[in-house]
């Protein structure tokens, strides 16, 4: 595909994926999606690609040609996987995947990462993250955490999303000179097929007290609107931002109206 309007969307098949894709067909762009799943009965285009394996990245992306309007890096999977999966599918193979389709993303175009709220406290463990992303390869991002993953002073699941954050970063600054823009999106709780493997990885008391804390969990959709609008939508210069969408819990924590000592998880 040809089509400047053309968008990549990985994890597209199912939940924010699925819910963005669907967003961006009704906005008139053609959706080109990857996924380890079948394809979502919205997209104009499904390429099969496994994150966890390089291989699988770039047999996906040969088959594309571009250019491509954005980059939405949506796929991810939860710490109850495997922590080298962990690592491999959130961080890594994000990497691989943007790095690989770098240069087929329009002048002008943009990327946007799927984080999480549980990459808000990067700066605690930027050290440590910035030693993983300055490895040069796949291969020796898989070596590095084979060799560090227990001195990261947090879990997987965690560690991969603040590498989310800090990556958006660096990309802002990659793409000035072609006026590419980088942003991920941190949603808190959201209700998709993932919720119980997030509900089993933090306890089933800590996740209904977050959720009580701001009245419901996330739909799709909300995660959706925020991806779609720093996507595609009408801004100019917003870059290597980590926009919170969690339905004001992450403000309710610094605001002090959400007591975070009543949390199962403190006591």
């Amino acid at each position: 595909m040809t089509d400047e309007r053309t968008v990549l969307v990985t994890g597209a098949s199912t939940g924010i994926g699925a819910a963005t894709t669907a967003r961006l067909v009704a906005a008139g762009y053609r959706v080109t999606s990857l996924d380890i799943k079948d394809a979502p009965p919205t997209a104009d285009a499904h390429v099969h690609c496994d994150l966890s394996d390089p291989a699988s990245i770039d047999a996906a992306l040969a088959s594309l040609e571009g250019p491509f309007h954005s980059l939405l890096n949506i796929a991810g999977v939860p710490g109850t996987r495997a922590s080298e999966t962990v690592i491999r599918v959130n961080v890594l193979g994000l990497r691989h995947l943007t790095e690989a389709v770098w240069d087929r993303i329009a002048d002008g175009g943009t990327v946007v990462n799927v984080a999480s709220i549980a990459g808000n406290n990067w700066r605690k463990r930027y050290d440590r993250i910035a030693e993983l992303l300055a490895t040069p390869d796949y291969v020796a991002g898989v070596q590095w955490w084979e060799e560090h993953r227990r001195d990261t002073g947090t879990d997987p699941y965690t560690f991969s999303k603040e590498a989310v954050v800090v990556y958006t970063m660096m990309l802002a600054g990659k793409g000035l000179s072609r006026g590419i823009r980088a942003n991920d999106v941190g949603p808190g709780p959201v209700d998709t097929p993932l919720l119980p493997a997030f509900t089993q990885q933090v306890g089933e008391s800590q996740m209904q007290w977050v959720i009580d804390q701001i009245g419901r969990p996330g739909r799709p959709d909300d995660i959706a609107q925020a991806l779609v609008w720093l996507a595609v939508g009408d801004h100019d210069w917003i870059n290597g931002q980590h926009l919170i969408v969690d339905g004001g819990f992450t403000a309710g924590v610094w605001g002090k109206w959400v007591d975070r000592a009543s949390a199962p998880a403190s006591r």
